[in-house]
């Protein structure tokens, strides 16, 4: 059970994932995103579904990038759109070979298995991609997405989340979105691991301890908002003559406030503990 969300920011594509493994013994901890090189990309993946597949899949991923996207034409230089058709060449011929061994197997032909793909190319620019079934999809920002049974939560948020963010307003809106998923879906649990590809080719890994207090920070924030600036704004009674004059006198604090939150995960930021 998973939760990954992949921003298409102003500088890079953002990925977030759950760090909680179900499996048939238990349950454990264990690492969504996964990246490589190539010579002429870099690529940054998180999947959901069976776990084995999702292996699999990144493993078959690498080597078709490092043969250089059998299948497209071969002197075609490197643009989104020949990645989207490489992509849609790899997702239909790794269905068919799995649906096929399924099937000879005598069990469910239909793999369970989504990826969201972010690709570099040529360090000038990364581009997000979702892979579904033997289709691929390619997410044009300000879209984002979502996978796995997080979706059910996260993906409605996402919805409220039609810009370009900086990575660090993605980083911390969506690790927002995750620590709500934990709260509500079952599966969806751990650790939140954060890790950005930016379009000049380099990656920024932002560390899971760090992330566990910008998560306890993005709490103590909702827990604020929800206990004073809701209650406050809709403070209204006419019986009550004081509660205009005790509002007003509370607001003045506000800025100070969401000033001291603001710099508080700007320490996190350019502190990280990893």
């Amino acid at each position: 059970m998973t939760a990954i969300i992949g921003f298409t920011c102003f500088d890079s594509v953002l990925m977030l994932a759950d760090t909680e493994e179900s499996t048939t013994q238990g349950k454990s901890s264990c690492d969504k995103l996964y990246h490589f090189s190539s010579p002429s990309a870099y690529v940054l993946t998180g999947g959901a579904g069976d776990a084995h597949l999702i292996d699999c899949a990144n493993q078959e991923l690498q080597k078709f990038f490092g043969e250089g996207l059998p299948g497209t034409s071969p002197n075609a230089p490197m643009t989104p759109q020949l990645v989207l058709d490489g992509l849609n060449i790899f997702a239909q011929k790794f269905f068919k070979e799995t649906t096929e061994a399924y099937q000879a197997a005598g069990l469910d032909p239909a793999p369970d298995i989504e990826l969201l793909i972010a690709v570099n190319i040529l360090k000038k620019e990364t581009f997000l991609f979702k892979l579904s079934l033997n289709k691929v999809l390619w997410i044009v920002a300000p879209n984002h997405k979502v996978i796995g049974c997080g979706d059910l939560i996260i993906h409605p948020m996402l919805q409220e989340f039609q810009l370009v963010p900086q990575k660090e307003t993605a980083l911390f809106c969506g690790i927002r979105m995750i620590y709500h998923a934990k709260n509500i879906v079952p599966g969806v649990s751990g650790k939140t691991d954060a890790v950005a590809l930016l379009h000049n080719g380099d990656m920024m890994f932002y560390g899971t301890s760090n992330t566990a207090l910008i998560e306890s920070l993005v709490a103590n924030f909702d827990e604020y908002l929800g206990k004073f600036v809701y209650t406050s704004v809709s403070n209204i009674s006419k019986a009550f003559a004081e509660i205009d004059e005790n509002c007003e006198k509370h607001f003045q604090d506000v800025p100070d406030i969401l000033k001291q939150y603001r710099d508080k995960y700007k320490e996190l930021l350019d502190n990280p503990i990893l």
